[in-house]
């Protein structure tokens, strides 16, 4: 493979990381009406991802195409619409898919490439942002990460689902891969791997901080870049699964930072900019008897009800509309006392 395509490969990750971080620090988009997100939902999420490349072998390569088209023009345009109104973003979205279709009809082979790939990368940034902005937890980016790490190590190694799949859609408009090169031995990575190098360092900065997140991006870049480099030295000669090696690493900083902070932060702590806090420590446990009397505090006047109040040494230090909220605002203001938080 050509060398300066893998070390481009790798650059382009790093730049897509960085994009979709800057996207969730700059821009709120809409919560959908969804509720929260559950393990069913994983579940569904996850079969789908499993059974979808079987469905598009039996289906002819332009309805595969068609429906990809589809996917990506729609996500792009909900992508670029906080940014420039949905008029533009639909203009925008609906123009990048027609040159991409008549790029296609003329043969113009590297103009659909181009053009495949910046349609992939906004609707990735677009997609990882509105999961991690809408609630998605760290639990549930691991628990899809190590379903599909099986997948990924049944379907690329022990059988050709993976093979036959490139193989029809390679080359085509809107093909799941973002490919800076053709042939028969494109440099390229899949669609899922990249939503996960992506989705995991926002999930992760949102639940447990930008130093979670700044990990969780290095680690991906550090995995991307290994392989390349091994497909460049020919160690590695035919289709790698990179989620049998970056899955395993997500569940790893997940359960890192579950064991460091004890709890996550919520969407809305992190809209409200509120800090991640650690978890307390054993000795800062409180006795029976000042517990008791932690209870004993009656409710500050004028707090409303259903207010949450952190209660400290006979006093308030603290309210906040959640739990967490009132816990790390005393953490703030005392960081070493053993807190009680209640409800007004």
């Amino acid at each position: 493979m050509n060398p300066l395509a893998l070390v481009a490969l790798s650059v382009c990750v790093a730049a897509l990381i960085a994009g979709a971080g800057c996207y969730f620090a700059r821009v709120r988009m809409p919560r959908p009406p969804v509720g929260v997100y559950a393990a069913g939902d994983i579940a569904v999420l996850s079969g789908g991802v499993v059974v979808a490349p079987l469905l598009y072998l039996s289906l002819p390569g332009a309805a595969v195409s068609a429906l990809f088209g589809l996917v990506l023009c729609l996500a792009a345009q909900f992508t670029l619409a906080p940014l420039c109104g949905g008029r533009w973003s639909w203009l925008i979205a609906l123009v990048a898919t027609a040159l991409t279709v008549s790029a296609a009809l003329t043969g113009h082979a590297v103009a659909v490439r181009v053009l495949t790939d910046v349609l992939l990368a906004v609707a990735v940034m677009g997609v990882a942002n509105l999961w991690a902005q809408s609630g998605m937890r760290p639990v549930h980016v691991a628990s899809f990460a190590a379903v599909l790490t099986c997948y990924d190590l049944v379907a690329t190694t022990l059988t050709h689902v993976t093979l036959d799949f490139v193989t029809q859609v390679r080359g085509r408009p809107f093909a799941p891969l973002f490919a800076l090169t053709g042939g028969d031995r494109p440099v390229a990575i899949g669609l899922g791997d990249l939503l996960l190098l992506v989705l995991f360092p926002l999930v992760a900065t949102r639940a447990f901080g930008r130093r979670a997140g700044f990990v969780a991006a290095g680690v991906g870049i550090a995995v991307t870049g290994v392989v390349s480099r091994l497909f460049a030295l020919g160690v590695l000669t035919a289709g790698f699964p990179l989620l049998t090696a970056l899955g395993p690493l997500i569940v790893a900083q997940y359960l890192l930072w579950t064991r460091r902070y004890g709890s996550e932060r919520t969407t809305a702590d992190w809209r409200a900019g509120t800090a991640v806090m650690s978890r307390p420590r054993a000795e800062h446990a409180l006795p029976d008897g000042q517990l008791m009397d932690a209870l004993a505090v009656p409710v500050p006047e004028g707090v409303a009800e259903g207010t949450w109040f952190a209660v400290a040494e006979g006093r308030v230090l603290a309210t906040g509309p959640t739990p967490g909220q009132a816990r790390r605002a005393a953490g703030r203001q005392a960081p070493e006392v053993p807190v009680v938080v209640r409800m007004a």
